[in-house]
């Protein structure tokens, strides 16, 4: 009995193995996670309650269960079997860490039928390895490695390596624990785990692995043969936590050690040493006095005082058996209720509370030898009943929660069928309704038809507003792509050519160029960003300027608050007017003229606005009037369609503004024009 309780401690120490199967979270990330649930989309809103959920679940039942209901909910709405899944599989866990295995039972098999039609592989096979553990705990080993069995087919489909190491660990220990099968089987396991521990470079795993095997070989059988064997894989296992300094399985393994030597062991005809034994001991209790394990400390107590008995030692007897029962105490009233430093341990805080019931029951028999040897018949007595009634306790609860799971299996079972009589009867149901659809068939036809009818109206109405659409913007190119512009331009390189100064015309004929190619793309597209439509206007700009040589300078601003690559407005609604400061300002004025074109964000909306310094409209249209020469702007007529255009689908409306500027004797002395263009974000 001892050497199987010394061999079950090492299920406490599986979380950096078990951690994988549960993603663990700094309290930090909890609430950044929380703090961002309100601003999230439903898809979002899901993981993140299930993430808390899954976070809580050893930590906060109410929690827990808190955010898995309101992720259920979620994901009901959002119809996402994978995620209805998972929270179950969450509140399963919540329950599990409760110790509430019927409710834990019912989830996983709930998430198990859901899970079970999707390809999702990995989490099946998380899932067996809990239902594993479950069956273990209430004893039922077949069916605890029948459930480990399928996680490793599961995991081994879904080429999830890191997660075999944990099945590894609970096949080979709830074989040997719980005695399924023969001893061979659980040093297969024990092997695979080594190999894996090796492979992987896992030094703490191989530690552990060794040790197990060393116990494996331990029980076999009393050859001296096993015994070697087993000797030398514990003092390799500890040869190796001393290198890596693990105190918590530097204890375990002493423990270990010190069994061997013990009355106890098997081996005890071939390796009866009390005194290496107690030595043994004192050195597991130090390693456990170091890492503050409370029940470890108090199962190695216990036995001390064994060894105290047996040598005579009564008092030193009472001194252990009496700290052992302090600490148990505290144990199970404050330490085991403690948050656990890996939320992702799924077995070693529960078996921690098993191995400390055992232990009390186990101190109380020790206590009941010890009064035997003093002679003190009446604690003798007095102590064999507590000794009784905890072990018919422990019992009780073993064998109720045994019956619990055979009672939610039943009745999991029986609300499978009834689901599957449901779905019959549904398919029934949805035969008589096709009889009866018939009957609608006809009125439906009609109601189709006419459907069919406005929709064709209708969408006759969209393809020709598609199409003037489509008329506008040929117009608008036509109007960008002005004839005189292209012929001046082409004449000026000509020229530049003609006077052999290849540089100038390299450079205007690069903008002129640039400008075509970007009019051409901009044609073409409902929105560009800010940056692009003002490199298009200073190509225009530049190639303007050569064709009027000296008669205007210019200069383009654009306000800091914009971010000219993020923002993207509609293509050519500024040139035009450009064009018109140009043709109609400085075109006709004696001295060089001024062009100031300001690009401002009012209200989310790029304020534009162009001011020149030329003579005015009404000066520009009687002289125009007397050379009969007047220049057609189609342009601005045709950016004012474009506009009027937009303004049907904005909410806040463009309003175009043309005002002439005047000087103090009232003379005209420039224009000025103001819009707003729409802004849509990159």
């Amino acid at each position: 009995m001892k050497k199987i309780l010394i061999l079950s401690l090492f299920f406490t120490l599986l979380s950096p193995v078990l951690s994988q199967n549960f993603k663990s979270a700094s309290q930090h990330t909890i609430d950044s996670l929380i703090k961002l649930l309100p601003y999230s989309g439903l898809k979002e809103q899901i993981f993140i309650l299930n993430t808390l959920a899954s976070y809580y679940a050893p930590l906060d039942f109410d929690s827990s269960i808190m955010y898995a209901s309101q992720a259920i909910r979620l994901a009901t709405i959002h119809t996402n079997s994978f995620d209805i899944g998972r929270v179950r599989v969450n509140i399963g866990n919540a329950y599990y860490h409760k110790m509430d295995f019927k409710n834990a039972l019912v989830s996983y098999l709930s998430a198990q039928s859901i899970l079970e039609k999707g390809p999702y592989l990995k989490e099946l096979g998380e899932l067996c390895l809990m239902l594993g553990h479950i069956n273990f705990f209430i004893m039922r080993g077949e069916k605890a490695i029948s459930y480990y069995r399928k996680a490793l087919v599961y995991f081994q489909a879904a080429n999830a390596e890191t997660s075999l190491s944990a099945v590894y660990d609970a096949m080979g220990l709830t074989m040997n624990f719980l005695n399924c099968g023969p001893i061979d089987s659980a040093l297969i396991y024990g092997y695979k785990q080594l190999n894996y521990s090796r492979k992987y470079h896992n030094h703490y795993l191989e530690a552990r692995a060794l040790s197990d095997i060393g116990m494996f070989y331990s029980m076999e059988d009393k050859s001296v043969l096993k015994k070697q064997k087993a000797l030398a894989y514990c003092d390799s296992a500890l040869k190796l936590a001393t290198k890596l300094d693990s105190v918590g399985l530097i204890s375990i393994i002493n423990l270990n050690l010190g069994g061997y030597y013990d009355r106890s062991s098997p081996l005890f005809e071939f390796t009866g040493n009390l005194v290496l034994s107690r030595t043994l001991y004192e050195k597991a209790y130090s390693a456990a006095r170091k890492i503050g394990s409370i029940y470890l400390q108090a199962i190695i107590l216990n036995y001390l005082a064994e060894i105290d008995i047996e040598e005579g030692k009564y008092h030193q007897a009472k001194i252990n058996l009496d700290l052992s029962g302090s600490l148990l105490n505290v144990f199970f009233q404050t330490e085991w209720k403690k948050t656990p430093v890996d939320v992702g341990n799924s077995v070693g805080k529960i078996f921690e509370y098993f191995l400390a019931q055992r232990e009390q029951t186990a101190m109380y028999y020790a206590r009941f030898k010890l009064a035997m040897a003093r002679g003190e018949y009446r604690k003798a007595v007095e102590y064999f009943q507590y000794y009784y009634q905890s072990r018919d306790t422990m019992n009780a609860g073993q064998q109720g929660r045994q019956f619990e799971l055979l009672i939610a299996e039943d009745e999991t079972e029986k609300q499978a069928q009834k689901i599957r009589t449901l779905a019959q009867d549904n398919e029934f149901n949805q035969l008589k309704l096709s009889r009866t659809r018939f009957i609608f068939i006809v009125t439906g036809g009609g109601i189709i038809l006419v459907s069919i009818i406005l929709l064709l109206f209708f969408q006759r109405r969209r393809l020709k507003a598609e199409q003037r659409s489509v008329t506008m913007e040929q117009r608008l190119l036509r109007a960008q792509m002005n004839p005189h512009f292209i012929f001046n331009s082409l004449a000026s390189i000509q020229n530049f050519v003609i006077n052999e100064n290849s540089d100038q015309a390299s450079i205007y004929l690069s903008r002129f160029s640039q400008l075509i190619r970007n009019i051409l793309d901009n044609s073409s597209e409902e929105y560009v960003s800010l940056e692009k439509e003002i490199s298009t206007i200073e190509n225009y700009l530049e190639l303007q300027k050569v064709r009027y040589a000296g008669k205007f300078e210019y200069n383009i601003s654009v306000d800091e608050m914009i971010d000219k690559e993020k923002i993207l407005i509609p293509p050519m609604l500024a040139q035009p007017f450009i064009e018109n400061a140009i043709e109609h300002g400085m075109k006709h004025k004696e001295t060089a003229g001024h062009i100031d074109i300001r690009f401002l964000l009012r209200n989310e909306m790029i304020q534009f606005e162009v001011r020149d310094d030329g003579v005015g409209r009404e000066k520009a249209f009687e002289i125009e009037s007397k050379q009969r020469t007047r220049h057609r702007s189609m342009a601005t007529s045709l950016s004012r369609d474009r506009l009027n255009t937009l303004n049907k689908k904005l909410k806040k409306k463009i309003r175009l503004e043309i005002s002439d500027l005047k000087d103090a004797a009232g003379q005209g002395c420039g224009t000025r024009v103001e819009f707003g263009i729409p802004v849509v974000p990159n």
